[in-house]
C-alpha cells in the first residue's frame, strides 16, 4: 500500500482549494468596498478586518495546492533533488 493519496484525493484538494480562494477573494472585495466607501472610523476598521480575514482561506488554498502538487509529483515517481 502506497503512502501517496490516489488521484481522486488530489482532485478533491484542488477543488476545495479553489472554493477557499473564491471565499477569500469575496471577503477581500467586501472589505475593499467598505474601505473605499467610508472615510474613517469604525466602518473603515471593519473593512480592514474583512480584508485581513481574507488571508485565512487564501493560506488554506496555498496549503491545499501545495499538498496536491507534492502528491502528484510523488505519484509520478520523479526525484525531488
Amino acid at each position: 500500500m502506497s503512502a501517496t493519496p490516489p488521484p481522486a484525493t488530489e482532485k478533491k484538494q484542488r477543488i476545495s482549494g479553489s472554493k477557499l480562494l473564491l471565499l477569500g477573494v469575496v471577503l477581500f472585495v467586501i472589505g475593499l468596498v467598505i474601505v473605499l466607501l467610508v472615510d474613517d472610523g469604525t466602518p473603515w476598521g471593519i473593512g480592514v478586518a474583512f480584508m485581513s480575514l481574507a488571508s485565512v482561506p487564501a493560506v488554506a488554498w496555498l496549503v491545499l495546492m501545495g499538498t496536491s502538487l507534492v502528491a502528484r509529483r510523488s505519484r509520478q515517481g520523479k526525484p525531488w533533488a
